[in-house]
């Protein structure tokens, strides 16, 4: 008790919040997210801010970017926004045709003449596809090389695009990934001549005056920004930080930018130019406003957003019965949520370093600031009891989480061989190379690139589950000929067995 007590003080005092107005009716949105946090006794870091009639009306702070330090979250903290990236992304391509330098009609077969893609439709697929996930492209060795493994260098990544195959999903209908942007980036970086990298800084971070945002991770280290740390609520012991930490070589396109609440708050500005001397007015209007035109319909939802379309960069849905245009970002240790009324003039930013009760919290911090922005907020009652059941919900799935991890290191493993027999090096000439390695008492440490990880097993044969991105099981199943293993499959990738 005396530690939730601390926990709870620190909480207050890092919370504190600013603004460029009156928070009073914000003051009641503090204390739900400080009692999340003491009472699932897992301090991740929060930051808030509220933008409305083109300045910043809110910002607060919560927990610690640092769970172990006790390192508050500041205005300052940096945080990983994952694929909140692809506003900016589309954004960039958006700008750079209307420099004249893109056209978003060109075909995948002109952008790369020399490959040969098979059953693609290469002459048909064009940028407008890949942008907004319609090309009914897939290559998971693309997505793993750049998001995880690190694996890859400008020769590997167009190589990587030519061995594109087609999804299960035909082009035009929408199938959300990150290859459209993968494989897009690599060509701006040839076309542009410049990495997609410093397109960003110089299209949209520098004229936005985001002086706390870059889209590497070795620039922030360099100017020593408070970095946030990644935790989740899945993991055993939530209050240890991920081991996946982001380098330079796993930021893509899809996936690549580190920020703060502040900064975030003027590309959210942006996207609503008040008047002349707003911020937005640094970028020209009827692109932003053509980037916030919906290109394909879909019927989703996550939580407690609608998407009924996707835009360049956005997803497009009623919320509060207003058009919200939003994009969030999942990886793990972290959850982002950027999202705007634009008819309303009202937007949000939430950043959090753990990613599961994260991003469950930032869907009630959402229905409590739109709720007041927009004079529709639930009684103070209502608000506390939802808060509650997100309490009480979480520490059932604490159970759940912890039964499950049981279940699966208590999995039999049902290998043709002894484990000793699968150790070894197993080479992919695009994707590097994996290896296992098998200690004396039969456990199976697998590695590739920044990822690491024991195997656990299977019911299927020669099958093991790997963990390489924590909280997220795949299968690894292995080819057997005779005595000896050939090769592994992972996610639809071939690893040859080179090494014994």
């Amino acid at each position: 008790m005396k530690h939730l007590l601390a926990i709870s003080l620190v909480l207050t005092i890092a919370s504190a919040p600013t603004a460029a107005g009156n928070t009073a009716d914000f003051d009641h949105l503090d204390d739900f997210i400080e009692e999340v946090h003491v009472a699932t006794g897992h301090p991740f870091g929060t930051a808030v801010a509220v933008v409305k009639d083109g300045e910043v009306l809110y910002e607060g702070y919560f927990g610690f970017s640092d769970i172990g330090q006790e390192t508050p979250v500041t205005r300052d903290t940096v945080f990983y926004v994952a694929s909140a990236t692809k506003p900016f992304f589309a954004l960039n391509a958006l700008l750079l045709e209307h420099e004249g330098r893109l056209d978003t009609r060109m075909s995948l077969q002109r952008m790369f003449p020399g490959a040969s893609f098979a059953g693609l439709g290469a002459e048909v697929v064009d940028i407008r596809d890949l942008l907004v996930h319609t090309s009914g492209i897939d290559n998971p060795g693309m997505v793993w090389a750049t998001a995880y493994s690190g694996l890859h260098d400008d020769v590997s990544r167009r190589r990587l695009v030519a061995h594109s195959r087609a999804s299960d999903t035909p082009r035009g209908t929408f199938n959300y990934s990150n290859v459209g942007y993968n494989i897009l980036s690599v060509w701006m970086d040839d076309h542009v001549g410049v990495p997609w990298q410093e397109q960003l800084d110089e299209q949209i971070f520098n004229p936005l005056g985001m002086e706390r945002t870059s889209a590497r991770v070795s620039e922030a280290e360099g100017l020593r920004w408070p970095l946030a740390k990644p935790y989740s609520f899945a993991s055993e012991d939530p209050r240890e930080p991920l081991y996946l930490a982001k380098v330079d070589n796993t930021m893509q396109a899809a996936g690549g930018i580190l920020s703060t609440a502040p900064d975030l708050a003027k590309f959210v500005l942006a996207q609503m130019p008040v008047d002349s001397g707003s911020a937005g007015a640094t970028l020209p209007a009827s692109v932003l406003e053509r980037s916030h035109e919906v290109q394909v319909q879909l019927e989703d939802s996550f939580l407690d957003f609608q998407r009924s379309g996707y835009a360049w960069g956005w997803y497009a849905g009623d919320y509060k019965n207003r058009s919200m245009l939003h994009h969030f970002g999942g990886f793990a240790g972290f959850h982002a949520h950027l999202s705007f009324l634009p008819e309303e003039g009202v937007g949000l930013v939430v950043l959090n370093n753990d990613d599961f009760l994260g991003a469950r919290v930032t869907s009630l911090i959402a229905d409590y600031v739109y709720g007041v922005l927009l004079g529709q907020q639930r009684n103070v009652p209502e608000m506390a009891q939802r808060f509650v059941e997100l309490r009480v919900d979480a520490l059932k799935f604490r159970a759940w989480a912890r039964d499950h991890r049981n279940e699966v290191q208590g999995r039999e493993w049902h290998l043709s061989l002894p484990h000793s027999a699968y150790a070894g090096i197993y080479r992919n000439d695009l994707l590097g190379e994996l290896s296992i390695n098998v200690s004396s008492n039969s456990t199976m440490q697998v590695e590739w690139g920044r990822l690491s990880t024991f195997a656990t097993g299977l019911p299927e044969p020669d099958n093991v589950r790997v963990e390489l991105v924590p909280n997220s099981g795949t299968a690894m199943s292995f080819r057997v000929d005779g005595r000896r293993v050939q090769a592994l499959e992972l996610e639809g990738m071939e690893f040859r067995r080179v090494q014994q």
